[in-house]
């Protein structure tokens, strides 16, 4: 991580300077209809939230996976129609614009290029929050350290529009920042009337000014750009040679999946016990060099490929789950599933988008397995 991305805000008493303390960020703002010319949600993200039916009959004591009314679901993901038989599609992975949730195609109702008197993106918010804690909550960093992630759908010219302005990139659950409502992808403007041009003179100023602060940002239009998030909480199972998914539901490990995360690279999966523990580890990660106090699994997945996906339905569980299988060119299948697509979406995006841009660049040297 580079040195720009060093957050630390504590009060002026402190002896030492805490990097969290330019912590910042909210939830990101709803994300307006697509287009209908748009490509495919893959998690159908636009349908109504899944309802348990209680009640309903389940089978006996073996799962049902990849159910036939489902097919139509696969089918809209680019898949193609599904093997019942043996729990596999005859589709493969297509380019990131069929495959990404976030790599949507908008129809802007103004021109995404345009700029507004101070000079942003026409169609922003402005709003202004005011801290009274010693800690913000929020790391920054710079537009062009997050453009192939949280604003991998952003243009070129919404880049240059923010120069070096500090970007909230990370969010402690919790926080001041996360209570105050700002959100990741949001752009710190002004701490006190003073202007803040880059990520470095955020960690200065936001170090040294007393509190109460007022804090004002600038968040983006959801027409000019989808932010994304590529982690989630999710089930696993990582450790069998078997490519099906587990044959019952306690064979699934809980895990806080991260794609490409702060602390990594773009062609890794991380695996956290706990979103808590993945915030540990940013923390740590700001003050120590990759000396962390949690336990982390990392998984390359540079030359894999989505083997399969579909739905299984346990015996004990009121509806079916959604699951992705993962096959690396080096150790064992990695399989993600989670309750609804709304929960799985996230991760399944990251992995997806990264493959379809590689697959994209052409063959690679062959990486060297991490677990």
């Amino acid at each position: 991580m580079s040195s720009s991305q060093e957050a630390a805000v504590v009060t002026p008493q402190a002896p030492a300077a805490n990097p969290f303390d330019i912590f910042a960020t909210a939830v990101a703002p709803a994300a307006q209809p697509v287009a209908s010319n748009a490509p495919a949600d893959p998690f159908g993200f636009g349908a109504a939230p899944h309802t348990p039916t209680q009640g309903s009959p389940v089978s006996a004591h073996s799962p049902t996976s990849s159910l036939p009314e489902e097919d139509d679901f696969w089918a809209q993901m680019g898949f193609g129609q599904i093997d019942h038989a043996a729990n596999v599609s005859t589709g493969s992975i297509t380019p990131t614009s069929d495959l990404s949730v976030s790599d949507t195609s908008f129809e802007p109702e103004v021109n995404p290029h345009s700029l507004d008197e101070r000079g942003l993106p026409l169609g922003g918010e402005y709003y202004k929050i005011r801290v009274t804690t010693p800690l913000l909550g929020a790391i920054f960093s710079s537009a062009c350290e997050v453009r192939n992630t949280l604003y991998k759908t952003a243009s070129f010219q919404f880049i240059e529009s923010l120069k070096n302005r500090p970007v909230v990139s990370f969010r402690i659950d919790g926080s001041a920042a996360e209570t105050s409502g700002v959100g990741i992808g949001d752009v710190l403007l002004n701490v006190n009337d003073i202007g803040i041009p880059d990520t470095d003179t955020a960690v200065k100023v936001l170090s040294e000014t007393p509190r109460p602060m007022t804090l004002e940002f600038y968040a983006p239009g959801d027409r000019q750009v989808h932010i994304c998030k590529t982690e989630g909480q999710c089930m696993v199972k990582y450790d069998s040679r078997e490519s099906l998914h587990p044959r019952t539901s306690r064979e699934w490990k809980p895990k806080y999946v991260v794609i490409g995360d702060l602390l990594g690279k773009p062609n890794v999966i991380y695996m956290y016990r706990s979103k808590a523990e993945y915030d540990i580890a940013v923390r740590e990660a700001q003050t120590s060099p990759r000396t962390l106090s949690v336990k982390v699994k990392q998984f390359d997945i540079k030359g894999a490929r989505i083997l399969k996906r579909g739905q299984v339905r346990y015996p004990n569980q009121c509806s079916p789950w959604y699951y992705f299988v993962i096959v690396r060119e080096f150790g064992l299948p990695i399989k993600i599933s989670a309750e609804s697509e709304e929960e799985l979406a996230p991760v399944y995006d990251g992995i997806a988008g990264y493959l379809a841009k590689s697959k994209k660049r052409g063959p690679s040297t062959p990486p060297k397995w991490m677990q």
